[in-house]
């Protein structure tokens, strides 16, 4: 099936021109801001001013870490939400809150599902190549479960979820909090994620992109994981673990149209083979970051209902 006509037609008649692919980080990530600066409120929907607080996180060995909470209303005292911590997409080299796209749907998520989310603004590569953002993402759920308390939080009903790279880091999260500490987690929901890094994009056989994109894919690659026999590493590559055994159940979503897309299905299977509940949803006709394109597309509106229904869950 062929990617949704009317999301290419939306995107064709905003006259945008996608940006070239730059080898400096800083450029990179500059342009992508302003591509999605200027296509995401035509193709995304707006999120709600929700209540927020922001916490400076400590890691050992490596760079604080920024972790914000969006709170459905207001936190009190005697609050005690579920709360879904979040990890944003970007091929680990770009990205972060301060993407309209993120901010947007963390704020959906949050009043749509009645949880806090809490999205963790981790480093990125090349600057800060793994486990730098692995290991920000630890301390963050450790915090989160300790400090639930003053924070409003059940940690008891704590959902993990990411997108892309982030949805990368949540599988591999579940598996160091699994061998770490075993903090009760509800449930994990991965979104297009990226579970077998050994495998490079020439190496997929990836149909439908330039040279150029090409190598700019391996390029950041190189750029998170430098030493090439880390990409067998299970918190590196979850696809690859040797077991799957003690995971939380888990909500696959990938994209018909996505070269990522037997990635997750991959992993699905790989779960529920282990024993572990999961539940898998195929976006048809949409691209790799399609499932946010609420606007345009009833399959990305589905998805993301289904995503909040999820959520809710947590309330049960």
């Amino acid at each position: 099936m062929p990617i949704d006509p009317n999301l290419i037609r939306t995107i064709a008649a905003l006259g945008v021109p996608v940006p070239a692919l730059s080898t400096d980080p800083r450029e990179q990530r500059a342009r992508a801001f302003q591509y999605e600066q200027a296509v995401y409120p035509h193709l995304g929907p707006t999120g709600p001013r929700l209540p927020v607080r922001e916490h400076v996180i400590p890691v050992t060995g490596r760079p604080d870490v920024l972790v914000r909470l969006y709170y459905p209303r207001e936190p009190t005292a005697d609050l005690s939400l579920p709360a879904c911590l979040h990890f944003y997409g970007g091929a680990f080299i770009q990205g972060g809150l301060h993407h309209p796209s993120v901010d947007a749907m963390c704020a959906l998520r949050a009043a749509r599902a009645g949880v806090v989310v809490a999205a963790v603004s981790y480093a990125l590569a090349p600057e800060h190549p793994y486990p730098t953002a692995l290991e920000q993402g630890w301390a963050a759920l450790d915090w989160l479960v300790r400090e639930a308390g003053s924070l409003g939080v059940d940690p008891t009903r704590i959902a993990l979820a990411g997108q892309s790279a982030g949805g990368t880091l949540v599988a591999a999260l579940t598996q160091l909090n699994r061998d770490r500490a075993r903090h009760p987690l509800s449930m994990q929901i991965l979104e297009v994620p990226a579970v077998d890094l050994a495998l490079g994009p020439r190496e997929r056989g990836v149909e439908g992109l330039t040279e150029e994109q090409l190598a700019h894919l391996e390029m950041s690659l190189a750029w998170y994981v430098p030493r090439a026999g880390d990409r067998l590493d299970p918190l590196v590559s979850p696809l690859r673990a040797k077991s799957f055994e003690g995971l939380p159940p888990a909500y696959v979503f990938t994209a018909e149209c996505d070269p990522l897309r037997d990635d997750g299905e991959a992993y699905a299977a790989a779960l529920a083979d282990a024993g572990v509940p999961v539940a898998a949803l195929r976006m048809l006709g949409l691209p790799h970051e399609g499932g946010m394109y609420e606007r345009v597309s009833g399959t990305a509106r589905l998805a993301q209902a289904a995503v909040a229904e999820t959520l809710r869950t947590l309330h049960d």
